[in-house]
């Protein structure tokens, strides 16, 4: 189940501000304050979900991070700091994107890459040089036969003791 503020529904915020029709309530956008009381409304502060869209709680963490933690706040932010975006440009930061969205919003689709992969057994080699472990698919019998023969060990060693 999805809670107050999950990002499906900053999803649906975007398409329904795009332009498509969703029925939808403001009751699980960021902002919206629950009544006290049975039988009131509940309060949508735009704002609120304005500030969240534009990253305004990234904001704050970046500035009280640099106070607090200039180290934490240098492994946090790394990438942000090597693009020169400090907590100031942030807004800025997805103006822009939301600008060049608008202005072409069909997305490029990203570059394949040319990886191939081969399997040894339970290895899995990529020609970049990783490898991972990935267990072989089993069949029912050769999975019954398995279970068997970890319930004969089984006994075999109660036998024994």
């Amino acid at each position: 189940r999805t809670c107050v503020g999950h990002r499906m529904w900053g999803a649906l915020k975007g398409a329904v501000d795009g332009g498509l029709h969703i029925p939808h309530s403001t009751k699980n956008f960021p902002g919206f304050k629950a009544p006290e009381e049975k039988g009131q409304e509940g309060e949508y502060d735009a704002e609120a979900h304005k500030d969240r869209i534009f990253g305004n709680h990234v904001k704050e963490y970046m500035e009280m991070l640099q106070e607090e933690d200039p180290t934490k706040y240098e492994a946090h932010f790394s990438k942000f700091i090597a693009e020169g975006i400090d907590a100031d440009k942030m807004e800025d930061m997805y103006t822009e994107a939301h600008s060049k969205i608008r202005e072409d919003p069909t997305g490029e689709p990203a570059e394949k890459k040319d990886i191939t992969y081969e399997r040894d057994d339970d290895t899995v080699k990529a020609s970049d040089g990783t490898e991972h472990v990935r267990s072989n698919k089993i069949t029912l019998t050769q999975r019954k036969e398995k279970v068997a023969a970890k319930i004969a060990a089984a006994q075999a060693k109660m036998m024994e003791e």
